[in-house]
């Protein structure tokens, strides 16, 4: 090494991530910079990690005077990721209507813009922040990464995440709602608006609660009970529960509605409607309904007039058909009477002789075409078989005759009424099956028609 230290100038840059050697110029006698030498002036200066040393070895044996030369860098840090969410359901914002690529029709009604979700389904990925990788200086200092920031907890109401924080799974069926990027299922659906081209059909698991009117041509399939704050204005509906509507359903062609529990509603003009329930409303006009209750029309009104209704229960009404005779047909549907207990037995044993008379014709088939018919031990076997099943066959006719007897005895009762607190008009026909009500006058007042032992009564209220 020699005494050429002070021609090497060591320069650092970027907080000691960069370090540079300028050379200057030494006299013409003077000796010739050395390896030993660089590297000496690298030390001095703490410059221990990143050294270049090949860089280092081509700067002494051909020296490059007046310019910074790098012989040293660090390794730079590599700063975390931030951490996000990656939703798998659509937020609001995202829906858009279908458009047909033949028609160029845009179609609002099936948006899906509230969807649906089960529970146990996965909603999101939570994919979580890494920290990062320190970096080393050229001093052989540690460099700090940057940390990346945690995502939003998208967890909100009947949601949880997952043992590894990594998926957010709902808790429930229901319907999803965001607030910003927190996810809620809710199990009731709560529809702000009307059900129209801005929400399109509603198909739901729970309860629907929904604040304006169900217009024209939609339709809302509900697991739960629906309740209505409007009017349904010939639409289809279809609920396991209960049916409210604060105003009235009117029908349209084609719309249907189904209701397994009860329904409440103002009135009900020109609908299809199956209930599996109870209807109370204050009147019903032009409508064919089939009732498995009861119906009660006591409003202000308390009118049924036009249309059919089948009813397995009770109909009270204020006034049954008007002063036009506008023909409205009422059926009260019965119960088959008879001795099921007989019957069932019956059907139990005709259908194990079938199963044992298919059985013997499928082994006779398949025997009549491999034995030997000059055997006449084996001819004798098929001949028994052939008895066993003509027997089989005589078992079977008998009791599908017993059978038929025992059809024919059923009889019918008619637990339901009609209950008639003010007018009964003509052009209203009451039938108890197939057997039907007539009166001879204008109409009645204040009736009750019911069925006893075996025919239609008139009775005062």
């Amino acid at each position: 090494m020699t005494d050429n230290l002070d021609l090497i100038d060591v320069i650092t840059e970027r907080d000691g991530m960069l370090g540079y050697i300028k050379l200057n110029k030494p006299e013409e006698d003077a000796e010739p910079i050395e390896l030993e030498d660089l590297l000496a002036a690298l030390k001095d200066n703490d410059i221990t990690f990143g050294i270049k040393t090949d860089v280092v070895e081509k700067l002494a044996n051909r020296p490059i005077y007046g310019i910074k030369i790098e012989v040293a860098r660090g390794v730079e840090p590599i700063d975390g990721d931030d951490g996000y969410v990656n939703y798998f359901v659509k937020k609001s914002n995202e829906y858009k209507p279908e458009i047909s690529e033949e028609e160029g029709r845009v179609d609002f009604k099936d948006l899906d813009y509230f969807q649906l979700v089960k529970k146990g389904q996965v909603l999101c990925e939570i994919v979580k922040e890494t920290k990062g990788t320190d970096g080393t200086n050229i001093y052989g200092a540690p460099v700090p990464a940057k940390e990346g920031r945690p995502p939003i907890s998208p967890k909100g109401r009947n949601t949880e995440l997952s043992e590894d924080g990594t998926k957010l799974i709902a808790t429930c069926d229901g319907s999803v709602r965001f607030i910003r990027d927190v996810v809620d299922v809710n199990e009731v659906l709560r529809i702000p608006s009307g059900v129209d081209q801005t929400t399109g059909n509603i198909n739901f698991t729970g309860d629907v609660i929904i604040s304006g009117d169900v217009c024209y041509g939609y339709s809302v399939k509900s697991g739960g009970n629906i309740k209505v704050n409007g009017v349904v204005e010939g639409a289809s509906i279809e609920a396991e529960g209960d049916v409210f509507v604060s105003q009235g359903i009117n029908g349209g062609e084609g719309q249907k509605i189904f209701i397994a529990g009860n329904l409440s509603c103002r009135y009900i003009e020109d609908a299809e409607i199956e209930i599996l329930g109870d209807i109370k409303a204050d009147y019903i006009i032009g409508s064919n309904i089939v009732c498995h209750g009861n119906i009660e029309l006591s409003g202000r009104k308390g009118l049924l007039v036009g249309g059919s209704v089948k009813i397995y229960g009770d109909l009270e009404a204020k006034d049954i058909g008007n002063q036009n005779e506008r023909h409205t047909r009422i059926e009260i549907i019965g119960i088959e009477v008879f001795d099921k207990e007989a019957f069932d037995k019956l059907v139990k044993t005709r259908d194990g002789f079938r199963e044992r008379y298919e059985n013997i014709y499928k082994t006779l088939n398949q025997l009549d075409r491999v034995v030997d018919h000059d055997d006449p031990e084996m001819v004798g076997k098929l001949d028994l078989l052939k008895l066993q099943r003509d027997m089989m066959k005589k078992q079977i006719n008998k009791i599908d005759k017993e059978i038929q007897e025992l059809r024919s005895k059923i009889g019918y009762v008619y637990n339901g009424s009609v209950i008639c607190r003010r007018k009964l008009y003509q052009g209203v026909k009451i039938y108890f099956g197939e057997t039907r009500f007539r009166f001879e006058l204008d109409s009645l007042e204040h009736c009750k028609i019911y069925w006893y032992e075996g025919e239609i009564m008139q009775g005062m209220l």
